[in-house]
């Protein structure tokens, strides 16, 4: 098959998906601006990190046929090849069109709906993901009925199509020679920043798009985890972690940890906090089996030693696709929101954990990526973990 026969399918069988969930949710049009789910509903990205913070492309949806692409004027070229009936994207945030805000605004709210009139679903609700003021107020001057999308979005992303899990394990394919390279680029001397732009040149080569984060530390800032990449030098019996949170081919999310040690000799601090990771990550690994409650995932988790509990990560399980995804799985002593649902074959998740006490210098993250099969997890990331320290 041709990539434009695969690229073609990718975006109907994810349009499809979509569509159907806002059906069971009698949405009438959804209105897009997040640039993750612009590329999910029409397969087409345009600086989709600008767009993140500037409303300068969107696309409505219909619950039926093709959807309504506005690109960004210069690169309307882009959203014609693949969607003909693209026009030219309305500006209406105050950055853009300053004093005339309100009636941008208006006339952006027109245009949605004389899409629902051409639709047949005046009357129904509009969906919406991310606005500012003047667009959400023009919606309902306009006496629309607005709902949120994010519910639809996320029952229509939660179990991926083959294509999508195609796309899925290139992204880890090549978020593991990245790593390979920045392993191998470990030493005294080297910058994090250094390390990082290793990280993202090989992975930009092969295809990848950007890392989200800029989660690549060592040494004193492996605790507690959250600092970014710096001018830092590396030293000898430093620890170097690093979460790829890397978009890769075609969009596609690659998140793993891994934490590598600059030396030969890890201290007993270092090796129990990787194990500690480690074996948490594999245990809780074991129980993502197609058919199993969210509940009772909960139930059975691991549970953290007490002095590793202050600091434990913000999420223990997340679904990964064009961005983090639901379900998010708290810690269990964490008492966090549980998901309601079960895990379903075609599911893909990131597992991950950090082991850090307070008061120590030293902390570990580790990070892996899964299909769910109906013969157990399958790992998507393949790069081996740091035999020294464990």
């Amino acid at each position: 098959m041709t990539d434009s026969k695969r690229d073609e399918r990718l975006r109907r069988d994810r349009l499809g998906k979509l569509q159907r969930e806002m059906k069971k949710h009698h949405i009438g049009a959804m209105v897009l601006c997040n640039p993750v789910n612009v590329r999910f509903a029409t397969g087409v990205s345009v600086m989709p990190i600008w767009t993140s913070v500037n409303l300068a492309r969107y696309a409505v949806v219909p619950p039926e046929g093709d959807p309504q692409l506005f690109e960004y004027g210069k690169a309307l070229f882009r959203a014609t090849a693949v969607w003909p009936k693209s026009r030219p994207a309305r500006y209406w945030q105050q950055r853009f069109s300053q004093y005339k805000a309100v009636e941008a605004g208006l006339a952006w709210a027109d245009d949605i709906v004389e899409l629902m009139r051409e639709w047949g679903t005046t009357g129904g609700k509009v969906a919406i993901d991310i606005l500012d003021h003047y667009g959400y107020s023009s919606l309902l001057a306009r006496g629309l009925t607005v709902c949120d999308a994010d519910e639809p979005l996320d029952e229509a992303k939660l179990v991926k199509t083959e294509d999508e899990i195609a796309l899925l394990r290139r992204s880890c394919e090549v978020a593991d020679i990245a790593l390979g390279d920045l392993e191998r680029a470990i030493r005294p001397g080297i910058t994090e920043n250094e390390l990082m732009g290793v990280f993202w040149g090989k992975m930009i080569s092969l295809g990848g798009e950007h890392c989200s984060t800029r989660l690549l530390v060592s040494g004193d800032k492996m605790n507690p985890w959250f600092y970014e990449a710096g001018d830092r030098k590396v030293e000898i019996g430093d620890l170097v972690g690093i979460d790829t949170d890397m978009i890769g081919p075609e969009g596609y999310l690659c998140d793993i940890s891994r934490t590598f040690l600059c030396g030969e000799k890890p201290n007993d601090d270092q090796k129990e906090a990787y194990r500690i990771a480690y074996d948490f990550i594999q245990q809780t690994i074991e129980l993502c089996q197609v058919g199993v409650n969210y509940e009772d995932i909960m139930a059975r988790a691991p549970r953290s030693r007490p002095e590793y509990v202050e600091q434990s990560y913000s999420c223990m399980i997340h679904g990964s696709g064009l961005d983090d995804e639901p379900p998010f799985f708290p810690y269990p002593e964490q008492n966090g929101l549980v998901p309601r649902g079960e895990l379903k074959e075609n599911m893909v998740l990131s597992v991950e954990y950090y082991a850090g006490k307070k008061g120590k210098r030293d902390g570990v993250k580790l990070e892996e990526q899964i299909l769910l099969t109906k013969n157990g997890p399958e790992l998507l990331s393949h790069f081996p973990f740091e035999s020294r320290l464990l």
